[in-house]
């Protein structure tokens, strides 16, 4: 039997592409190696997630969410810290988000894209993948299924860009990780965190950490280094300051994990019959949650694109993806410009940490840390982009 699109992978990315392209009537097959609901972390949303999740027709998260005005940081070592909420942003943002827990969250995304008719096979791990001039070839552990066009959202397994050597690290972001979970909070941590529930970015000299507040009493907690790092230091440092010790009081720890090998591009990541989406074409350092938000917006363009091409037998357009890509790309310049200069110590303290940051450029930080980067009229995400590409071009 052969499919009109095959997706690699049921998370957000993926769960997204075959809702979209199945509500057009199309043979969507998902397959995806785990079973669902499974632990993953990414739990911060931006706004610019919200025009996806309308579009899927979800309005609501109950049990699975809760809000998130902006961002706090924090730099315990000298006792400053800095709201930036997402109301401050340039006109036409969104002025919120949610944090969400991720199973439930993929689950949802998968539960929809179920309703508006894609074929999702849990279990289904992909071990080789094929897209030829005139068909896509899939191979898993079960079988060998065909289509017209293959979309691959492996996430950070990055299944075609590692077929194709394609995988470009960003050598000056973080490449490792140590978190764990927090359940059963007491109301005194909670009423600490909330009501607006930013997410908490620790400033600190080894690195960066993050807090976050998620649904029924839990609590996400990790750090991210340039090099390589260990539970202990997870607890040595972030889990042994002053706030994580007022919000952990009495909670329950979980299993403490450690992830690493992140912040690369794939520099192939659209051909012929073909399109990567999600972490499959991109991930970032973490600092300013762009991940999920950005997996989604990827997953719409390209479902967008793909759908009016299979309508329309077109699908073989070696350039069919060509105008997202440079979208895409002006979106990965943008936030990447942004964690450059967050590792830059003086900058992070002046932007992130000054007493009266300018009112114009902070409207403008905000605009990007609500992922609100496809837009124009936003100075400083010009400046950004403009020294990304002076930096390149001296690097060149």
């Amino acid at each position: 039997m052969s499919h009109d699109v095959i997706v690699i992978g049921a998370g957000p990315a993926g769960a997204t592409a075959a809702a979209l392209l199945a509500e057009r009537g199309l043979d969507v097959l998902v397959l995806e190696k785990d079973e669902f609901p499974r632990f993953k972390i990414g739990e911060s949303l931006l706004p610019a997630v919200q025009p996806v999740l309308a579009r899927l027709g979800i309005e609501s998260m109950p049990g699975t969410s809760v809000y998130k005005r902006g961002a706090r940081f924090v730099c315990e070592a000298t006792g400053r810290e800095s709201v930036f909420a997402f109301s401050e942003a340039l006109p036409g943002s969104p002025p919120s988000a949610w944090h969400v827990e991720r199973a439930k969250f993929d689950t949802l995304l998968r539960d929809r894209a179920r309703e508006l008719g894609a074929d999702v096979r849990h279990g289904q791990t992909v071990v080789d993948a094929v897209a030829r001039t005139n068909r896509v070839e899939v191979q898993t552990r079960e079988g060998k299924h065909e289509g017209r066009y293959l979309i691959d959202a492996s996430g950070q397994s990055r299944l075609l860009a590692r077929r194709a050597e394609a995988v470009s690290h960003y050598d000056q972001f973080g490449h490792s990780a140590a978190f764990t979970h927090f359940e059963g909070l007491s109301p005194a941590a909670f009423d600490e965190l909330g009501p607006d529930f930013d997410i908490r970015i620790m400033m600190r000299a080894e690195g960066w950490g993050w807090i976050i507040p998620l649904p029924g009493h839990r609590l996400s907690v990790g750090m991210v280094s340039k090099g390589k790092i260990t539970p202990q230091e997870l607890d040595d440092g972030l889990l042994s300051g002053p706030l994580c010790q007022r919000l952990t009081a009495g909670a329950t720890r979980l299993e403490t994990r450690v992830a690493g090998n992140f912040s690369y591009r794939n520099t192939a990541p659209s051909g012929v019959r073909y399109a990567t989406a999600g972490d499959a074409a991109c991930f970032l350092d973490p600092v300013f949650s762009s991940g999920v938000t950005l997996a989604l917006r990827s997953a719409m363009s390209v479902a967008d694109l793909v759908g009016d091409a299979l309508e329309a037998d077109r699908e073989d357009e070696a350039d069919l993806l060509a105008d997202h890509q440079r979208e895409m790309d002006r979106a990965y310049a943008t936030f990447a410009g942004l964690i450059e200069r967050f590792y830059n110590s003086r900058f992070a303290e002046t932007m992130f940490l000054g007493d009266n940051p300018d009112t114009a450029i902070k409207s403008g930080v905000m605009s990007v840390l609500a992922g609100d980067v496809w837009r124009t009229g936003n100075d400083f995400q010009d400046m950004l982009l403009r020294a990304r590409r002076r930096e390149r071009s001296v690097r060149a």
